[in-house]
């Protein structure tokens, strides 16, 4: 790929992942649920702060590794990152 269409793509990754960081930061309650036991209840919870960081970071170090290298799993990475970021919006609604 193009080093612009690698550029395009890593740049959209990061900002989408600071945009949710924002959000996430603004609407979340303060104590994030990060799993859900089989029963429905909370299993495992985090402070937001660094709940919302572990895919931020995620999405943030695996889409510069896209940029630089240019291969695809880190840009899976990257965006299993975001994916996480849906994950904890979903269990914390």
């Amino acid at each position: 790929m193009k080093d612009k269409t690698r550029l395009f793509i890593a740049g959209g990754i990061l900002l989408l992942a600071v945009a949710l960081f924002v959000l996430g930061m603004i609407v979340l309650p303060e104590a994030l649920v990060m799993q859900v036991q089989m029963d429905g209840s909370a299993g495992t919870t985090l402070p937001k702060l660094i709940g919302l960081l572990i895919p931020l970071a995620l999405s943030t170090v695996f889409a510069v590794f896209y940029y630089k290298g240019g291969q695809g799993k880190n840009l899976l990475v990257a965006i299993i990152g975001l994916v996480a970021f849906g994950l904890t919006f979903f269990f914390n609604r």
